[in-house]
């Protein structure tokens, strides 16, 4: 299987699933009832791949909210074998403790990670244009660092493939919403003869961690666009697809690394 990973630190590990493997076939890892006894084969063959198994993966499912959650070891394998045991309508995750992947899906919304360096913490959000106008980076970030005593100094983030702005237009509904976000937007959209905008959700997500004080330079910014690279992503945007790419990370024991 196709992995594409952040390399940041020993102490983590984290990759982007790719849509294809090395002979071009499909791999869907969503459960989306279309063949779930081979999402389930592949998610098997993930685990088996990262040297662990799927008691050791945690997911949730997704209802583009605001909401994040702690979870433990003892969550392992929630949303693993079926959706029927995710938590659900949480967007985001963290956790403290080792050998954990928490995974979150995407077709063009913006997967994000963050590593809690002098806390030893690793995080998994979805953001979509839903989540990144209610902020739910900044929610997750600013939680951390006043109820798990995170130093923004010592957080970083990834920013995971998903849709650039030259490929996101936006109507009125949502630069509306992007408006009335806490802080001055107006850099992150422009407007297009139709009326229509273009809209840099990167760019959003990006500064809502700025506006903690998580310094630019350990903020990463994936250069790839969900919907341009079709050989290694699916995007709804492209073509309405059920499946997913996956986004996860897990913190390594001090031995590991």
């Amino acid at each position: 299987m196709k992995l594409i990973p952040w390399c940041l630190f020993n102490e983590i590990e984290a990759y982007t699933t790719c849509a294809y493997d090395e002979n071009h076939q499909l791999i869907d890892m969503s459960y989306n009832g279309f063949n779930d006894q081979q999402v389930l084969k592949n998610r098997q063959a993930l685990a088996q791949q990262l040297h662990t198994d799927l008691n050791h993966m945690v997911a949730t499912y997704q209802q583009h909210t605001t909401r994040f959650l702690k979870v433990s070891n003892q969550d392992g394998g929630r949303g693993m074998l079926s959706r029927d045991d995710a938590f659900i309508g949480y967007d985001a995750m963290y956790t403290k403790d080792p050998h954990l992947w928490l995974w979150t899906f995407h077709a063009d919304c913006c997967p994000v990670l963050l590593y809690c360096r002098d806390q030893k913490i690793v995080a998994a959000i979805h953001s979509g244009w839903k989540g990144t106008v209610g902020e739910i980076v900044g929610k997750v970030t600013k939680y951390l660092i006043e109820h798990e005593n995170c130093h923004p100094e010592y957080i970083y983030a990834y920013i995971g493939p998903s849709i650039e702005q030259r490929n996101f237009e936006a109507k009125d509904d949502i630069i509306d919403l992007v408006k009335d976000m806490s802080f001055d937007t107006h850099a992150f959209y422009t407007e297009k003869e139709d009326g229509n905008y273009l809209l840099d959700s990167k760019g959003l997500i990006r500064q809502q961690l700025i506006n903690l004080n998580v310094i630019s330079e350990h903020i990463t910014v994936s250069p790839y666009c969900t919907i341009e690279n079709e050989e290694l992503f699916f995007s709804y945007r492209r073509n309405k697809t059920p499946h997913r790419n996956i986004t996860m990370i897990q913190l390594k024991s001090i031995s590991d690394s």
